[in-house]
């Protein structure tokens, strides 16, 4: 299916085993999250303008829900390597120094993930030491923070397999 809108911005697919095993649970864990979201948020409005009845902690709902949406297509793009970029740089470097200056930035930004995934980690932690729940619907916000850690962690592995591994998807 061809999109003329965003020429270039195709769908990567990994060809097969655990990255593709990953892909596809994370794309049904983001288009299961995109129709619950928009459910929520459709029965919300109806039930608020037509009915005077909106459905209790649908912002806070959505808000958990969208947290975990951004997390679980990060891994994807990271794999795939389809973060937005700015290329003034590497397009006057050789081919070789842009290899390099490509896994350089893998490196640091699989760290960085890594240190992120840690500390939200902790702060699951922290958060279920408290026991600190969600203001309208009194959920435990600690699941979230450690499924988000989760997802970061998976993220940096992403990124880290494009320093180490001889072969990475580019497309």
């Amino acid at each position: 299916m061809d999109n003329d809108d965003l020429i270039g911005m195709e769908l990567p697919r990994s060809q097969g085993g655990l990255a593709r095993l990953i892909e596809i649970l994370l794309d049904t864990l983001c288009a299961s999250l995109l129709i619950l979201m928009t459910g929520i948020t459709t029965i919300d409005v109806v039930g608020r303008y037509f009915f005077h009845a909106p459905i209790y902690g649908a912002y806070e709902s959505n808000e958990l829900l969208l947290g975990i949406l951004v997390f679980a297509a990060l891994p994807r793009v990271t794999w795939h390597q389809k973060h937005l970029t700015v290329t003034a740089l590497s397009t006057a470097l050789s081919p070789r120094m842009q290899l390099a200056q490509q896994r350089i930035l893998s490196l640091i930004s699989g760290l960085c993930l890594l240190v992120l995934s840690y500390f939200l980690w902790q702060h699951g932690a922290q958060l279920a030491s408290y026991g600190d729940m969600s203001n309208a619907l009194s959920l435990p916000l600690a699941p979230f923070a450690y499924v988000i850690a989760v997802l970061t962690a998976i993220s940096a592995l992403a990124a880290l397999a494009h320093v180490f591994l001889p072969s990475t998807p580019q497309t």
